[in-house]
């Protein structure tokens, strides 16, 4: 009889030393929850910032198509007074652009000049005005070049930017089209 009574004793007392009490198994339960939900979070800011990414290359990778579809001369009738158009003919309807040439500027967006910012035509017309301000009678200064600025939209993800704009000089024959008085000078 004495073996039983000491081995109910080391059984009893081992049972109350191995279990967890209810306090132990909530608080457990609330850090496990806090920390999913916190993984849960970084996840889908990770998604939304992917998404925006793959949207950002996407807007790049059109409006540089954009940019040497205008190189070669395809909007030269579109481009006098401004373009705009969806993407929707290479599959991209939620994707749409503008085009403005010359010192243009989009509405919502401002071009911030920077401080040490030289316009080499700036100066070259500059230059010609004052060599040539005793002949009244001088046409303007051609520039061979033309600033075209393309600005492309597409869905908004969160608080991230949804627009992209790019900015090329072109050869102004290739953006507006040779002139006829032009190319019959240069056969005559």
């Amino acid at each position: 009889m004495r073996l039983n009574t000491a081995t109910r004793r080391r059984s009893s007392q081992g049972a109350r030393a191995t279990g967890f009490t209810l306090v132990e198994v909530a608080v457990t339960l609330v850090i496990v929850g806090v920390g999913l939900t916190l993984c849960l979070q970084s996840l889908q800011a990770a998604k939304m910032q992917a998404a925006h990414t793959r949207n950002l290359k996407l807007a790049r990778e059109l409006g540089v198509m954009t940019l040497g579809q205008i190189e070669a001369g395809l909007f030269q009738e579109e481009l006098t007074d401004g373009y705009s158009e969806s993407y929707a003919g290479e599959g991209y309807p939620d994707f749409y652009f503008e085009i403005l040439t010359g010192e243009e500027q989009f509405e919502e967006q401002g071009y911030e000049e920077v401080g040490d910012y030289h316009d080499a035509f700036a100066a070259r017309r500059q230059r010609a005005f004052e060599n040539d301000e005793d002949d009244e009678n001088e046409d303007e200064v051609e520039e061979p070049f033309e600033k075209v600025r393309i600005r492309i939209t597409f869905p908004q993800f969160s608080q991230y930017k949804n627009s992209l704009t790019l900015e090329s000089w072109m050869d102004w024959s290739q953006v507006y089209g040779s002139d006829e008085e032009d190319e019959e000078e240069a056969e005559g």
